[in-house]
């Protein structure tokens, strides 16, 4: 069953992707990060229903299921903010290398 970070985590994801940044401030994210925290638990667990288009209550199976889906942004390690793209400050991990 997911942890409560983690849903946090993914909601977070929801919402940047709903909005279409492709680049967000790290300042943004934080602001972002503030309002999610500050959810219940029931709060939190009906935003994601919602945004993942499930019925409220759901089974736990099920959320973990459609939250693995869900992809999160990378964070730029040199600058610190969140982008759509994979972090390429480091060497590439084998699925990121082209064939």
């Amino acid at each position: 069953m997911a942890d409560r970070g983690m849903k946090e985590r993914k909601l977070l994801a929801l919402m940047v992707n709903d909005m279409g940044i492709v680049d967000i401030e790290e300042t943004e994210m934080a602001g972002m990060e503030s309002e999610v925290q500050g959810l219940s638990d029931e709060e939190l667990d009906r935003m994601l229903t919602s945004r993942l288009d499930l019925p409220y209550p759901v089974d736990a199976e099920v959320l973990d299921r459609a939250l693995a889906r869900v992809q999160e942004p990378e964070r730029n390690s040199r600058h610190g903010d969140f982008t759509g793209a994979p972090d390429m400050s480091h060497e590439p991990r084998p699925e990121e290398r082209e064939s």
